[in-house]
């Protein structure tokens, strides 16, 4: 009885935000959170749990945890999620603008000034290099941490990465990412979860919707790529399946985009890396890194607004999925055979982040023993240091670009 009363108590102090409030909450956000998506997520927690109590420490470990769960890049999708519980989709919508705006202009207008303007960036683009070794293998160690630490998880990670650096076929890689999850149904054993609290009114009317929206997306970019394969719709359907199958958060996007525009010849591999490692010292989400690919795939004035339209396209189905979700998630999301095949995918996930680490990311960023030495420096400060990660990859590119004119 007591919990019960405790629990209306925290409700009933707790004040929802305006729309104006959630803009700028995020909007300072976006322009203040470097440090990838881990970060991303302890910046929420202090700005609307702590500081401006809009919202529980309970409710937000539910959020937090099905935004794990799905597929998408999980700061993002969490901030969506928070908008949502506050405001509606309206509240979702422009906490998703507030966070992301500022590093989709500075990501779409560095792809814009890449191609468009011909600036000579091939120091800049070598530093960026060694700095996006640095960050991925941070993120492999970290997921690793977090996604493989058992025998069987990590039976699945290295299996998988064996088999993407074998095969050499990345075109195949949502197939071994749903086999991953076979093998964590067949080798992986959980407890049963338990269910969290209610967070959301819209009905399962808007939810069925967003599910409806969501597969004829898929379905219908994939036909027209099909029926269109010299067109921009190829494009725009591998981003949409890339950013369907993205699990484990924003890093993970490198090697699904690395297959969909690298090896089919729409961005060069050295523009790619660039981008990418760009990202990493814009603050906010790491998926803006698909504005800045969406620029430098056209030319001309066109470069800003296909940026712009493949971000979204790269974001939209971890969102439609959120909202077709959210009111069914307590009673399938905790079951053990899905969060054991979650669980599975996830730790693949480690393992062909892993395989991308090696092929391309190393092998063309290290080609001195300065630059390892430069990369080291910059994994134990990521790991072991106690300043702020924008700072260290910020400090990286200064040293890695002096690195590279000096050479």
């Amino acid at each position: 009885m007591a919990d019960q009363v405790n629990a209306v108590e925290d409700m009933a102090s707790r004040s929802t935000p305006s729309y104006t409030q959630i803009f700028l909450s995020f909007l300072w956000l976006g322009l203040t959170s470097f440090g990838g998506p881990v970060a991303h997520i302890g910046y929420f927690r202090v700005a609307f749990v702590e500081r401006n109590q809009w919202i529980s420490a309970t409710d937000f470990q539910h959020l937090l945890a099905l935004c794990h769960m799905l597929p998408g890049p999980s700061s993002s999708q969490l901030g969506f999620a928070l908008g949502v519980s506050w405001r509606g989709l309206g509240g979702g919508v422009l906490a998703f603008i507030g966070f992301t705006l500022p590093s989709a202009i500075l990501m779409i207008s560095f792809g814009y000034g890449l191609v468009a303007l011909s600036v000579n960036f091939l120091s800049l683009i070598m530093a960026l290099k060694l700095v996006t070794a640095a960050v991925v293998l941070h993120a492999v160690i970290g997921m690793a941490k977090g996604f493989a630490l058992s025998i069987e998880k990590a039976t699945i990670a290295i299996t998988m990465a064996v088999a993407v650096l074998w095969l050499d076929m990345p075109l195949m890689t949502p197939l071994l990412i749903l086999g991953c999850g076979g093998l964590g149904l067949l080798l992986i054993s959980l407890d049963q979860g338990t269910a969290g609290g209610q967070l959301f009114s819209h009905g399962r009317n808007w939810s069925s919707f967003a599910l409806v929206l969501f597969v004829e997306g898929l379905v219908g970019l994939l036909l027209l790529a099909h029926l269109l394969p010299e067109s921009g719709w190829f494009a725009l359907s591998q981003f949409y399946l890339a950013g369907t199958l993205v699990f484990g958060g924003g890093h993970v996007v490198l090697p699904l985009l690395e297959a969909s525009v690298v090896d089919t010849g729409l961005v060069s591999l050295a523009d790619f890396l660039a981008g990418y490692g760009m990202a990493q010292v814009m603050p906010g989400p790491l998926f803006t890194f698909g504005g800045f690919l969406g620029a430098v795939m056209v030319e001309g004035y066109m470069a800003l607004l296909w940026g712009g339209v493949v971000m979204l396209v790269l974001f939209l189905p971890s969102f439609l999925l959120l909202l077709g979700v959210l009111p069914y998630w307590q009673k399938y999301m905790v079951s053990r055979r899905l969060r054991a095949a979650l669980a599975g995918i996830n730790a693949g996930v480690v393992g062909l982040l892993a395989a991308v680490l090696i092929n391309p990311v190393m092998m063309t960023a290290i080609r001195t023993p300065q630059d390892g030495v430069l990369v080291g420096i910059g994994l134990a400060l990521l790991l072991w240091g106690r300043l702020n990660p924008g700072l260290v990859v910020l400090a990286m590119l200064g040293l890695g670009w002096g690195l590279v004119s000096m050479g």
